[in-house]
């Protein structure tokens, strides 16, 4: 997944792997956990059904299939359902934010860019959906690595 560390001469590289496909696994998210490259058109039909579209200022036939943005799981909703927001690099609001060059637990690169925490839109989605995949998992945020506390509206 990215990690190339073993060539290093990691002795637990191995280890670390299977942890991190456990732990990527639907059924083993944990709160904060942040998914990549989430299709941005699928995010505009999921939000437009609850008032608030995103991504802002696009329509979904300006939208092409590469367009994507990152998800940051909420909250827990009984054993099968998750609330998601999306996140941007641009902060369009007075957002929390997750620094660029973050450290996130189990990500093999540190955060990439300042990602703002849209937790004004939120998601609700099953488990098992097609939307945010074992595939798209990056790690998961530190909460004392978030700067403000406004992600916390989303979490009630």
């Amino acid at each position: 997944m990215g990690d190339n560390s073993r060539r290093k001469g990691n002795p637990f590289w191995e280890l670390q792997q299977h942890f991190r496909n456990e732990k990527s696994s639907p059924g083993s998210w944990e709160l904060m956990s942040f998914f990549m490259k989430v299709s941005d058109r699928s995010l505009q039909v999921i939000t437009g059904k609850n008032g608030k579209k995103f991504p802002v200022g696009k329509t979904y036939r300006s939208l092409s299939a590469s367009d994507t943005h990152p998800v940051l799981l909420l909250k827990r909703i009984g054993n099968y359902n998750y609330r998601f927001c999306p996140c941007s690099t641009k902060n369009y609001s007075d957002y929390s934010y997750i620094p660029a060059g973050s450290k996130l637990v189990l990500a093999p690169t540190p955060f990439p860019n300042n990602g703002y925490i849209c937790h004004d839109i939120l998601i609700g989605l099953p488990r098992e959906n097609n939307m945010v995949t074992q595939e798209n998992f990056f790690g998961i945020v530190r909460e004392n690595d978030i700067v403000g506390d406004q992600y916390k509206e989303g979490m009630q």
